[in-house]
């Protein structure tokens, strides 16, 4: 049986995969299925990006007065699709809200309760 073509991946992008499922198999997913919620991922922000550059393409250009070769270096490329939630999407720290000093300290306290209560259970 014939396997569907898959484009090749640079080696920045492969390594951002591989990196995605190893956190996932650390976090107790199955290796398996951690790269198929990843390559799903990865496809799903492919297609968004493909989305959003035909709208780009297709929106109707303003006139230019000058070649449009003498701007070429100008115009920046496009830019990475932005972040989007989808259920497969993988959860990152780096897309958290920095914690406050009053939430830690509220948190700290909680902690310390549980491991009283914790410690009186265990002692009897």
């Amino acid at each position: 049986m014939l396997k569907p073509a898959t484009p090749e991946l640079d080696a920045a992008t492969k390594q951002r995969l591989a990196d995605e499922v190893e956190r996932l198999v650390a976090m107790g997913t199955d290796r398996k299925q951690a790269r198929q919620i990843v390559w799903l991922d990865y496809q799903d922000e492919l297609q968004q990006y493909q989305v959003v550059s035909a709208v780009e393409v297709s929106a109707p250009a303003d006139t230019e007065t000058e070649a449009p070769a003498a701007h070429a270096e100008a115009i920046p490329g496009p830019e990475p699709p932005p972040p989007t939630l989808s259920p497969r999407r993988f959860w990152r720290a780096a897309d958290e809200v920095p914690l406050t000093p009053e939430w830690l300290e509220r948190n700290r306290a909680e902690l310390a309760k549980v491991k009283r209560l914790v410690g009186l259970r265990s002692e009897e």
